[in-house]
């Protein structure tokens, strides 16, 4: 592989890693998706909330881990007494997460900026050649992802519970998640058939997204050879 073939594959492997984390981004704050994931668990049976208290705290949430407030503190009636809904335990894990989500939120926009910079820079050392090599580039970086998504969706649907353990293992360094549904409402808020519909909607998505982008370049390319 060439030097600029090897730019524009960089580039495609930024952008991708990019998209991907963008969607994970639009599903965990797409409130439709919590509605019809609380409609379906019987959330509100199982916080003892109402529904309106039920979303008013995942607009909370969501305001909290996008850093638009301070504190997770809301009061609202848990089986008909009122009450702070997250204790501390719950509060340590929710600063976790959203340092996380930040976090991954800055490598994000990193990535984007630095994929795009690549594939001008890749362009501007080989203008005649370049569409054939952006596709090339993306054929390589859809493969390693499609491998690599693939994986996690095999070792998800084998046993989900062991992936989402997994997962908190490798970035977090507590067991702050281990939260107990007798006393923690969180747990039951989004219990983990709702993250295994999350990262099902996630993978599928973003598998869906690449795919199409792909089919596009394809559709320019036999575009550009028949004009």
């Amino acid at each position: 592989m060439n030097k600029t073939k090897s730019i524009f594959t960089i580039g495609c492997l930024c952008l991708i890693l990019s998209l991907l984390l963008s969607v994970i981004d639009f599903w965990c704050f797409y409130m439709p998706f919590y509605e019809s994931e609380y409609k379906k668990n019987e959330t509100t049976k199982a916080t003892g909330m109402k529904e309106s208290d039920l979303i008013k705290t995942t607009e909370v949430l969501f305001d909290y881990l996008k850093d638009n407030r301070d504190d997770l503190i809301i009061r609202v009636q848990v089986n008909g007494y009122a009450r702070e809904v997250f204790d501390r335990r719950e509060t340590l894990h929710m600063i976790d997460v959203k340092k996380l989500y930040l976090d991954a939120m800055k490598v994000r926009n990193i990535l984007f900026f630095a994929g795009v910079a690549l594939l001008v820079a890749g362009v501007l050392m080989d203008r005649r050649k370049a569409l054939l090599n952006l596709i090339s580039g993306y054929e390589l970086g859809v493969i390693i992802f499609v491998v690599f998504v693939s994986c996690l969706l095999f070792y998800a649907l084998l046993d989900f519970n062991a992936f989402w353990i997994q997962f908190h293992e490798i970035f977090f360094d507590n067991d702050l998640y281990f939260l107990d549904p007798n006393t923690e409402i969180l747990i039951n808020m989004v219990p983990e058939n709702f993250f295994f519909d999350l990262v099902m909607r996630i993978i599928l998505s973003f598998i869906s997204l690449i795919a199409v982008v792909y089919l596009a370049l394809k559709n320019i390319q036999r575009r550009i050879r028949n004009a």
